[in-house]
């Protein structure tokens, strides 16, 4: 007789084994991921994110409202995820700095605590103790983790996702629960609305309740669909809208940056969808960066077909009773269908991170297989074995992962071997590292490498023309070279400014200040305030702006502006010492 596809029969082991494997496979991805706490920020968002993010600048009141403001907090990067923000902002008043160690070594802990609910889930679902424990440790340490753990940036990853589980073991408690209980369901409700805040992902939960619904068996009408989930549709439509005024209004969501129409979109969208599953199996290579083809290459356009391919399949699986095979690829296919780049957002049209929710719907599948071989007398042992050995070769992948993300040099060194060719952005991004560490002639000649492939990036261009006023002023170079770097630098500058219309209005302001300060250092005061107040003018929050307009200020003898433009400066910043000490110098009767 034929074998059918059913999730196993809820036979629950004592509460305290549960609990006990749920914090098991907790500990040790905990424990894989301690080498991320050796580990430092990147120039891959955690300077905007982090670092240099004014509304982590100091700790107050003003900050703190900032963060929930929809334009104030989602300025850079485009996206609203408050909750995520807001958790720096804690560890900074806590620590009395934003601390790397510290901040990966509470991604560290949130992964973990992911795990933790994660199992609960699988529990919850009705799988035996032994394979929950097994899908929800391999959920934590797949290496397709590792970018969502190890980027300081990913806050948002690990802290949705705990909320997101843990709304999940709710609800599916809230469904088992005779007579339904008001409490269960309204954890569920608010532990769904800190996941909204910290991550747009989360707009995914109610139809991952769908397709927990699937597994359940339970009937599809009105009220399963939309009543009992109403508040959980609210969210996503109110937090979907959000991101997409935000990301709008950052300019982060213009298709015109890679040139592609509707259609071929929705090639690279299938074609994304069917790498993500390639790399649940494979995942190679894993890179922080994949760069948009300049064309769609003739193999992409197969996509669509595979896609077409599986869709066939998932309802052949369901035709025939194999409910749990359907449940994997649903909740798969609704938590990275809005994912896969139809609708630009962002420079890469792939990341290892989307999957970091998405999986579980497969490793979900793998620990039913696990429970159902687990009597069986030949199939056990070889499940046992063959689980051990993946386990061991995906801590191996995640550690080696793990140290990719050290510091900035070894993430972009990682993804120019594989996209080197295709893109100057690794180069120009090692090279901003280059800079920042003193190390001019390495970061020169990542940006020559960089502007053989876009010599007409404005971005870039200032970055070559920082270096060399960065070399002319540090004191490192003989006096006789001032004048050939400073010259260097203005070229370049000029050079940037004249594709700055391409640009965001900040960006400009950036580059307009930046040669300010080059105008101001060889004695040009004129030419520098203007480019200083086109500047701040573009971007009033510019503290560097400011800075340098109260040095000119006060090379002028002008003691009355360069204190204003130094007070302006401190309403961004006001634990700046420096700025202080110069406000001070120009307030006092002597100067």
């Amino acid at each position: 007789m034929k074998k059918k596809h059913v999730p196993a029969k809820e036979t629950p082991a004592p509460a305290g084994n549960r609990l006990l494997a749920a914090m098991g496979a907790a500990v040790i991805a905990f424990l894989v991921y301690l080498p991320s706490l050796k580990n430092g920020f990147v120039n891959w968002d955690d300077d905007a994110t982090i670092v240099n993010n004014p509304l982590l600048a100091q700790v107050n009141s003003q900050n703190l409202l900032g963060i929930f403001d929809l334009q104030q907090g989602s300025a850079g990067l485009g996206n609203y995820n408050p909750l995520s923000i807001f958790s720096f902002f804690l560890e900074k008043w806590v620590s009395g700095s934003l601390n790397p160690g510290l901040l990966h070594f509470d991604n560290a802990l949130l992964h973990a605590l992911t795990v933790f609910f994660v199992v609960r889930v699988l529990l919850a679902l009705g799988l035996g103790q032994g394979g929950a424990f097994v899908g929800g440790l391999l959920f934590g340490i797949h290496p397709m983790r590792v970018e969502s753990v190890a980027w300081a940036t990913e806050r948002k990853d690990v802290l949705f996702a705990v909320f997101f589980f843990a709304a999940l073991w709710y609800y599916i408690r809230w469904v088992k629960s005779e007579p339904k209980s008001s409490r269960l369901y309204t954890t569920a409700v608010v532990l769904a609305l800190l996941s909204c805040l910290a991550k747009v992902q989360a707009v995914a939960l109610p139809l991952s309740m769908l397709a927990v619904d699937y597994w359940l068996k339970r009937p599809f009408n009105v009220r399963t669909v939309l009543l009992e989930k109403a508040p959980f549709w609210a969210f996503s439509v109110i937090f979907g809208a959000i991101n997409v005024y935000t990301l709008g209004l950052q300019g982060a969501t213009d298709n015109s940056m890679t040139h592609f129409g509707l259609g071929q979109r929705l090639v690279i969208g299938a074609w994304s969808f069917c790498v993500y599953l390639y790399k649940l199996v494979f995942p190679w290579p894993m890179l922080p960066f994949y760069t948009y083809p300049r064309q769609l290459e003739g193999w992409m356009y197969a996509g669509p077909l595979v896609f077409i391919a599986l869709c066939a399949l998932v309802w052949w699986l369901h035709s025939t009773g194999r409910r749990v095979w359907v449940f994997a690829f649903l909740f798969f296919f609704f938590n990275v269908m809005f994912l896969l780049q139809v609708q630009t957002a962002g420079q890469g049209y792939l990341a290892d991170r989307f999957t970091y929710v998405a999986y579980f719907g497969f490793f979900a599948l793998f620990a039913w297989k696990f429970d159902q071989n687990a009597e069986d007398v030949v199939w056990s042992g070889r499940w046992k074995t063959g689980t051990v050995i993946l386990g061991m070769l995906y801590v191996l992948f995640t550690y080696e992962q793990i140290g990719v993300w050290k510091n900035s040099d070894t993430l972009w060194s990682h993804v120019i071997q594989y996209e080197g060719e295709k893109s100057g952005l690794p180069h120009w991004y090692r090279g901003q590292y280059y800079r920042s560490q003193g190390q001019y002639d390495k970061a020169l000649a990542d940006y020559q490498q960089a502007l053989s492939k876009e010599p007409q990036n404005g971005e870039l261009l200032n970055s070559r023309g920082k270096t060399y006023f960065d070399m002319a002023v540090s004191g490192k170079y003989p006096k006789e070279q001032f004048p050939d770097l400073m010259k260097k630098s203005l070229d370049d500058y000029n050079a940037s400014l004249q594709y700055a219309n391409t640009v965001r209005p900040v960006t400009k302001a950036a580059m307009l200040i930046n040669r300010g300060a080059a105008y101001g250092t060889v004695g040009q005061v004129e030419k520098a305030l203007q480019d200083f107040t086109q500047g701040l003018q573009l971007d009033p929050n510019n503290k560097m702006g400011y800075m340098n307009l109260g040095a000119v200020y006060q090379k002028m003898r002008q003691p009355e502006k360069a204190a204003a433009a130094y007070r302006e400066y401190l309403k961004l910043d006001p634990g700046n010492v420096r700025v202080q000490k110069e406000l001070s110098k120009v307030l006092s009767p002597k100067s």
